[in-house]
């Protein structure tokens, strides 16, 4: 009779007692208090034995505390998800797994970090559904450049053209193109108005072939499934061997390095005045 009635994502039974229908996430002892002092019924009424009257208050009194067909756990996800979005530092800390309301670190860092994953899991979720089978560091590195070549072109639309047409006029071979998505995801991008401003050193250390700004929203998952081999066209005219990851510097090994070797001076003796 009443099982087309639905609180906080949960159909009310009217087989069940008032307050079993209640407690449910985010609904607790305080709410199923503030019920029986409205109804002013006892925990072990069913909610099939009330009257019209009765349902119908008892009806309003439980979506004053919940909206109809809402659920406050998905409002928390929710939120949670909008924290990042804005870019707070609250959504950067959930990113992360770390306390959020200024616990203190030194005792339960690590336990949030293994019990936080409301975000984590709804960016491993995303990144799979966009990039396939791909290891979930690289989808990533590869998120976070789309979301810095994006910001620049509709933020800094100029910078973002000027990259782009350096690409495109780009004289070598373009087999010799590298794409630095690692530096992208560093927001260490590089456009030909700031290389103006480099002085000579800076200048000659810098590779023209390597570009970091100026690409078409969403390059990076048909380069990724070419590397990855998930059969998916690669409309860029790119390769997916120009891509670099991971940063070059820590992937070398240090050399040993080669000991000088010492000049011994052999000490001559003096010769005595009787030799």
């Amino acid at each position: 009779m009443f099982y087309n009635h639905i609180f906080n994502n949960k159909i009310i039974n009217s087989e069940d007692n008032l307050y079993k229908n209640i407690i449910s996430y985010g609904v607790k002892k305080k709410s199923t208090n503030y019920v029986k002092l409205r109804l002013e019924k006892s925990d072990l009424f069913l909610v099939k034995n009330l009257k019209k009257f009765e349902l119908e208050v008892y009806l309003d009194c439980i979506y004053s505390i919940v909206p109809y067909k809402c659920n406050i756990l998905k409002r928390n996800t929710f939120n949670i998800f909008m924290l990042d979005v804005i870019t707070s530092y609250r959504g950067w800390r959930h990113s992360r797994g770390l306390p959020v309301r200024g616990q203190r670190t030194w005792t339960n860092a690590w336990s949030c970090y293994k019990s936080n994953w409301v975000l984590r899991n709804f960016k491993i979720m995303c990144s799979k559904k966009n990039y396939g089978n791909v290891p979930i560091r690289d989808a990533r590195v590869a998120g976070l450049a789309e979301y810095v070549n994006l910001t620049w072109k509709q933020q800094w639309e100029v910078e973002w053209l000027a990259a782009k047409n350096s690409r495109l006029i780009f004289k070598g071979n373009i087999n010799t193109i590298k794409i630095d998505i690692h530096a992208m995801a560093n927001y260490q991008v590089m456009h030909p108005l700031k290389l103006k401003n480099l002085s000579k050193k800076q200048k000659q250390s810098f590779k023209k072939n390597y570009f970091s700004l100026g690409f078409d929203p969403g390059f990076t998952k048909p380069l990724l499934a070419e590397l990855y081999n998930l059969n998916e066209e690669n409309n860029t005219g790119l390769l997916s061997s120009s891509l670099i990851m991971k940063d070059g510097r820590s992937s070398k090994k240090n050399a040993p390095k080669k000991k000088a070797e010492v000049n011994k001076k052999i000490k001559k003796k003096k010769k005595s005045v009787w030799d």
